[in-house]
């Protein structure tokens, strides 16, 4: 059974689909220049952006510091081997689920 789609519903779930794009756009873009601005709408100077800088810097190089910026797979090559073999057992267990499930139905013929 087919379902047909008059002009009226596709382009209302146009709008939709576009009026939803441009809010999780714009929240998602304020948030970013947020890095910038310090959480308020008033540009800080450059001065006051390096020196937050090496606030930063010196903060993340103290012990027990966390989220350095500091890849989490470059310590060792042992660690990158078992974290790129986890990922090919998870992606691979799922293709081929895919494929089995692909190959284990009966194929119908197309109606036009």
């Amino acid at each position: 059974m087919m379902y047909s789609m008059n002009k009226s519903n596709i382009s209302m779930i146009t709008a939709i689909v576009l009026l939803t794009g441009t809010v999780l756009t714009l929240s998602s873009f304020h948030s970013a220049l947020a890095q910038y601005t310090g959480g308020t709408t008033a540009p800080s100077s450059l001065e006051e952006q390096l020196k937050l800088a090496q606030e930063k810097v010196s903060n993340a190089q103290q012990t027990g510091a966390y989220g350095s910026g500091t890849s989490m797979v470059s310590g060792d090559t042992m660690q990158t081997a078992i974290f790129i073999g986890v990922l090919i057992a998870i992606f691979g267990g799922v293709a081929a689920a895919f494929f089995a499930m692909s190959r284990s139905r009966q194929r119908q013929q197309a109606t036009y």
